[in-house]
């Protein structure tokens, strides 16, 4: 079994690598010892066109400094505000978690003393 080996090109000849998405790109470096690249004229090198038109140039922000500050700092006391809005009703959920839980304790409580009076109550009292 032979395997192949590196063609030998001569210095300065451009050649062609194509990588793994297909692209080829035209080196005119040597290729790397035991690499053996695809070797293809210079002429089937295909160019690359499409119909999209070029994206244009980023504009800048026309807003001055003080400005961005300003609208820095809205942003800033909205979010704040949106924060202190949250922990208020988690404060709000929280204190009628803890009276339900207290108007439980004192129902138990009662009727607890109820349950272990020995003395009778209501209609059968002597």
């Amino acid at each position: 079994m032979t395997y192949p080996t590196a063609p030998q090109s001569q210095p300065g000849e451009p050649y062609v690598l194509t990588d793994a998405f297909g692209r080829t790109f035209v080196s005119s470096a040597p290729p790397a010892s035991g690499v053996i690249p695809f070797e293809a004229p210079v002429s089937a090198v295909q160019q690359c066109f499409h119909d999209q038109a070029p994206l244009p140039a980023p504009q800048r922000s026309s807003l001055s400094p003080v400005a961005l500050v300003a609208v820095g700092a809205g942003i800033a006391l909205g979010v704040g505000t949106a924060l202190v809005a949250l922990l208020l009703s988690v404060a709000v959920v929280a204190a009628s978690v803890a009276v339900a839980a207290m108007s439980l304790t004192v129902c138990a409580v009662v009727l607890r003393s109820m349950v272990n009076s020995r003395e009778p109550r209501g209609r059968y009292r002597r």
